[in-house]
């Protein structure tokens, strides 16, 4: 079954990457300006000279404006140079105006392939359709319609991949911004409790060290310390006295006899 679909896979890619797009030959009823115009653009095509062929082919349509053939053969060769606005536009004036529904049928098949190759999937689906309603045996349209189908689902599916994708990121990075909100109260946290404890710690120290301080103060003197302050004591007191001894002294006034 797979191999069947690879085949089927190349087989259509080949209908729209090596498209005949033969052109269409004309009866010697055509004057012979005409005529040498068509076949010397035919020549050009098969050539591969795209550019010079269509110029060949609208100095032809001078000659004959109206001629569905003609405007087929030009529809093609803006094809063949990636000018698909250009071919879209004369495979319309071709399928509106030609009396040979054979002729209809291949410009609508083609106005399809345009369409395709300008990412327009849904347009070149109606118009295979279309197509198979004039031609219900064209294969080329069966299979191109069954490709471009194929590829619409394909694009669905990766569109749809891609959406999960984003989503995916889209979760992913809140849970990395919930992450980093959450990892970061969890380090205020623990900061704040860092500056409780270096708090709780000074206040426990300064406490301690007032408590020593008044262990320091209310310690009982030793007999060694009680005598020395004893004597500092008795020094201080006969220091006293001896200063008060000459301030008296010194404000006595000699009495004089008369």
């Amino acid at each position: 079954m797979k191999k069947q679909n690879k085949k089927l896979y190349c087989k259509l890619w080949c209908f729209f990457l090596i498209l005949g797009l033969p052109l269409l030959f004309y009866d010697l009823s055509y004057g012979d300006s005409l005529y040498s115009k068509i076949v010397k653009g035919s020549a050009l095509y098969d050539g591969k000279k795209y550019d010079e062929a269509i110029k060949s082919f609208i100095d032809a349509q001078i000659e004959s404006p109206e001629n569905p053939k003609l405007k087929y053969n030009v529809a093609n060769t803006h094809y063949k140079m990636k000018n698909y606005e250009g071919a879209l536009k004369n495979y319309q004036d071709v399928a509106a105006t030609a009396q040979d529904i054979h002729l209809e049928e291949k410009s609508i098949y083609n106005m399809g392939n345009c369409m395709y190759r300008q990412g327009k999937l849904e347009e070149a689906v109606a118009y295979y359709k279309k197509a198979l309603d004039l031609n219900p045996n064209d294969q080329d349209a069966k299979y191109n319609l069954e490709f471009v189908r194929e590829e619409i689902k394909k694009r669905i599916n990766q569109a749809k991949q891609r959406e999960n994708k984003q989503e995916e990121k889209k979760s992913e990075k809140q849970e990395g911004k919930k992450e980093q909100k959450e990892e970061g109260q969890q380090q205020s946290e623990k900061q704040q409790q860092k500056k409780q404890q270096k708090q709780q710690q000074a206040s426990k120290e300064k406490q301690e060290k007032a408590s020593r301080k008044q262990k320091e103060i209310t310690k009982p003197m030793s007999p060694e310390e009680a005598e020395r302050w004893l004597r500092s004591l008795k020094e201080d007191k006969k220091k006293h006295k001896e200063r008060e001894r000459e301030k008296v002294a010194g404000s006595l006034r000699t009495e004089k006899d008369w």
